[in-house]
């Protein structure tokens, strides 16, 4: 027997005041208003530290307890966050681990499709086209991402002038890890799930064709294909009678009606439904004004509360609450707190457990905070043998940090002591990846290898020709860069090789986006790569070796060349946007809320994403590295001793911490910076 866990949580339109029983700040955001409440908890509207307007999904206290649905949505959070299409209102941060688990997504000012239709009655046919292409770019880069969304609905797809987005696409289950579902039960809204779904059989890609189907009828009629009736007559037509089709546009009908094929193997890929539905136009043609069909296309739909303009600071009675995500491959953005004293004992009480590791980590928070110490003050260093050059890598109570002594450390976050280590047979200057209970590590000694990330255990190597850069892990495939000139995808499980590809010179660290590795060459170029198969997509030639870390944002790449470029090129098509002079190309860019960070000689440039104009520069006595971005600061080591904290919109310095030694990357947590200096050792300190 299956049980149905129906999602109707709809934003825009009308907003409602904040209950007695509602929050009034999540993490860094301050919360002003409901949007709307489902199945899996309420989604509120909220503010970040500048004033970005998100929407936030808090997850209901039933749900927190069951150690499964944890597991299912931290993951699911992790490859949400890969989803960059542009008609997709994209995850901008979450924290999986707190004690009422939440997601953020960009907040869109407009109505639902199930509102619109509602309010405006059914879309000309015109109108459905364009909503279907639109419809269709943002499934492709949910599947690129290893996602089904399993709930695609009129509710779900926002409206906006530019055109619609789809949303919730957060509670969805990984594509290839479908056991995490709770056993009987489906996700999903009746109507719009395909006959698989409602039966309990194997989710593929294929049944969020059948909901597209659904959606375009409801968009074309005003109703469902299958019309309306209780739950379980709604299910037993759409897995045993035919839709009615009759009110569809005739240029529509048999289209639509392909999505709605009872068997999944008959329905339509989504390559295929993009020419149908455009005629080979542009999608971007019919996505132009007056896409939108009256009343909507002229009226401000943001909602029917008037707040006044917030600070783009944060005052004490809203400071943020710190943020974890130990298990993404690159450090990701996470809130950074500035809370007052009192501020802080609740939230070491409250987090310090998941963030260190039981009732003892949070008794030690307690008792830190009782001393008030100061950011940019020691918590702990930790001594090896050899330079720390990599940044390391958090993941639970423990950091992983990498030394050119050849070993792979494994530590507390709590207090800096040594929980295992491994040594290489050679040095080591890539960064380690931590992901789903395993540690991957490149070493100049022509090995990836993957350790238990609690015992230290290898798990299995792999071994090629030349130096491992650092890997990439994701969607059950570790994607790493050789000095033999290939780039390899690996199954991260057992080690075994799925592909190779060859660049010609030494091949480095590589991004994944979707269905796409970017990774540099000393050939001068960078490529993109099937995921799947290995397969060249494109080539970006410069004017000198590309041997940093990639960053994908917004359907971009942005990497730096030995030439002395930073180069924002177009994700799909190889095509570049912009080129900034002046980074280097050791400086991995950080890219937060469509800015660029990236250094350049003794500069950290700040650089609009879209157009790779300057915004601000900060200027520290030694050459920089890679920054980490986290919430409102910028954290960069230098060659000239320091690790600088950069405020992220105005460049201005807050605090500084001197090592003895030239300062590498950072790694940023919920209220540690960690970084590794060339005095052998690794630092934690606070923030």
């Amino acid at each position: 027997m299956t049980r149905l866990f129906v999602q109707d949580v709809t934003r825009g339109g009308a907003l409602e005041p904040l209950g007695p029983d509602d929050p009034t700040v999540v993490g860094p955001y301050r919360l002003v208003a409901q949007l709307g409440s489902g199945g899996m908890g309420r989604v509120y509207l909220g503010y970040s530290p500048s004033g970005r307007r998100v929407a936030i999904k808090v997850i209901r206290p039933d749900y927190v307890q069951d150690p499964a649905f944890r597991q299912r949505f931290a993951r699911e959070v992790i490859a949400s966050r890969a989803v960059s299409g542009f008609f997709t209102a994209g995850v901008v941060d979450a924290d999986p681990d707190g004690s009422r688990p939440w997601l953020a997504t960009a907040y869109i000012p407009g109505p639902s499709l199930q509102q619109a239709v509602h309010k405006g009655g059914p879309f000309p046919e015109r109108s459905v086209r364009a909503l279907g292409a639109a419809l269709v770019e943002a499934l492709t880069a949910i599947h690129g991402a290893a996602l089904i969304h399993r709930d695609l609905k009129p509710a779900n797809v926002l409206l906006a002038e530019d055109g619609p987005r789809v949303i919730d696409f957060g509670i969805s289950r990984l594509a290839e890890h479908s056991g995490l579902t709770l056993t009987g039960t489906t996700i999903g809204s009746p109507g719009y799930m395909s006959p698989e779904q409602i039966q309990g059989l194997p989710i593929e890609p294929s049944s969020d064709v059948f909901s597209l189907g659904s959606v375009l009828a409801f968009a074309a009629t005003g109703a469902g294909p299958f019309g309306e009736a209780s739950v379980p007559a709604l299910l037993f037509r759409v897995v045993h009678e035919e839709p009615k089709l009759q009110a569809i546009p005739a240029g529509l009908r048999e289209l639509i009606g392909w999505c709605l094929s009872k068997r999944p193997a008959d329905r339509p890929a989504l390559s295929a439904l993009m020419p149908a539905l455009t005629g080979g136009r542009s999608p971007v043609e019919l996505l132009g004004a007056g896409w939108l069909p009256k009343p909507w296309q002229d009226e401000d739909t943001s909602g029917t509360l008037v707040f006044p303009d917030l600070p783009t600071s944060t005052s004490a009675d809203h400071s943020p609450v710190p943020e974890q995500q130990p298990s993404l491959p690159e450090p990701g953005p996470e809130p950074v707190p500035e809370q007052p004293v009192s501020r802080r004992r609740l939230l070491y009480a409250a987090a310090g457990a998941l963030g260190a590791g039981g009732l003892a980590a949070a008794t030690w928070g307690l008792t830190r905070d009782r001393e008030s110490p100061a950011a940019g003050s020691l918590r702990w260093r930790f001594t090896t043998t050899g330079t720390v050059l990599s940044y390391p890598r958090v993941a639970g109570d423990l950091v992983y940090a990498a030394s050119n002594d050849g070993t792979l450390y494994a530590l507390t976050t709590a207090g800096g002591r040594q929980r295992w280590k491994y040594t290489t047979a050679a040095a080591i200057g890539s960064a380690p990846t931590v992901l789903g209970g395993s540690v991957y590590l490149g070493s100049d000694d022509r090995t990836l290898y993957a350790f238990d990330a609690r015992s230290g255990k290898v798990r299995w190597r792999f071994t090629t020709g030349g130096i491992v850069h650092t890997p990439v892990v994701t969607g059950g495939v570790a994607y790493v860069g050789s000095a033999d000139h290939r780039l390899y995808a690996l199954d991260a499980a057992d080690g075994k090789r799925r592909w190779t590809f060859d660049t010609g010179n030494d091949t480095h660290s590589p991004a994944v986006s979707g269905e796409t590795v970017y990774v540099g060459s000393s050939d001068t170029s960078l490529y993109a790569v099937n995921a799947n198969t290995g397969e060249k997509r494109w080539a970006f030639t410069t004017r000198g070796a590309v041997s940093g870390i990639p960053a994908v944002a917004g359907g971009v790449v942005y990497f730096g060349s030995t030439d002395g470029a930073l180069y924002a090129v177009d994700a799909g098509t190889g095509k570049q946007v912009w080129r900034f002079e002046g980074a280097s190309v050791g400086s991995n860019p950080a890219i937060v809320k469509g800015v660029v960070y990236v250094g350049g000689g003794k500069t950290l440039h700040a650089l609009d994403a879209g157009t790779g104009k300057p915004t601000w520069e900060f200027t520290a006595t030694g050459d920089v590295h890679a920054p980490a971005a986290a919430g409102s600061v910028v954290y960069v080591g230098s060659a000239d001793t320091k690790l600088y904290a950069v405020n992220a919109a105005t460049g201005e310095q807050l605090w500084a911490y001197s090592a003895s030694a030239p300062v590498h990357s950072p790694a940023v947590t919920q209220d540690t910076v960690y970084f590794g200096s060339d005095d052998s050792t690794l630092y934690a300190v606070r923030i």
